[in-house]
């Protein structure tokens, strides 16, 4: 009985914080509190269902003890329907609106449920909590990766500009290196080649000097 109390004043759109709130107005309102500190109360779930039940006597459903919910102000219907029983004339029952249904929650392994409007992804707040923070350590998984393969890139690129400077290095190293021993076989052979020369004119001289004694003192003259 109370159960099905609870579920009805849940079936009008409140809020289970809305319910307390009616609760605690009621409870002192309309004399629960006075009538417990006297002695009078007897049903305790005659108590609890009153506390909890919709407002029966009016046909608004935002009507909150004849205070309109959404507004805060006094339900208008609520005094038509007084100026109405002063007339004698019968007030028409409370609008029914449509149920909120039980939707279950489409987590796995997840066994939560709700009534009302159900979430777009059909998953409760908490599955709903639990994908987007795994969608965001995924997301911090994808740029960490990113990041690292970039600096990996950069790193390679590095390596690469450092192994072409070595090996144009090496060339340059290589083709001085080449140029110099070049240079010093060139100036060997010309040295060599001038020291035949030197000899061949020095035997030339001495043949020449045998076959012909009297050119002897003209040779030491040009000497």
């Amino acid at each position: 009985m109370l159960r099905e109390a609870i579920l009805q004043a849940l079936d009008g759109g409140r809020t289970a914080h809305q319910l307390v709130e009616r609760i605690q107005r009621r409870w002192w309102t309309h004399g629960y509190a006075r009538a417990l500190a006297e002695g009078q109360l007897t049903c305790a779930v005659g108590v609890a269902v009153a506390l909890v039940r919709p407002s029966a006597d009016c046909p608004d459903p935002m009507c909150e003890d004849g205070v309109t919910l959404h507004l805060g102000d006094g339900c208008p219907k609520c005094e038509q329907r007084r100026t109405d029983r002063r007339r004698g004339q019968v007030p028409a029952p409370r609008e029914k609106r449509p149920a909120p249904q039980w939707w279950e929650c489409e987590g796995q392994g997840c066994t939560a449920s709700g009534k009302g409007h159900r979430p777009a992804g059909g998953l409760c707040w908490q599955c709903q909590e639990r994908v987007e923070e795994a969608a965001a350590q995924t997301a911090v998984q994808r740029v960490s990766a990113t990041l690292a393969a970039e600096a990996e890139a950069a790193e390679e690129a590095a390596r690469l500009r450092q192994t072409i400077r070595w090996a144009r290095m090496l060339d340059e190293a290589y083709t001085e290196h080449a140029e110099r021993g070049r240079t010093a076989q060139e100036l060997a052979e010309a040295r060599r080649q001038a020291e035949a020369d030197a000899e061949q004119v020095r035997i030339l001289r001495e043949q020449l000097l045998r076959e012909h004694p009297d050119l002897a003192a003209y040779a030491q003259g040009q000497t």
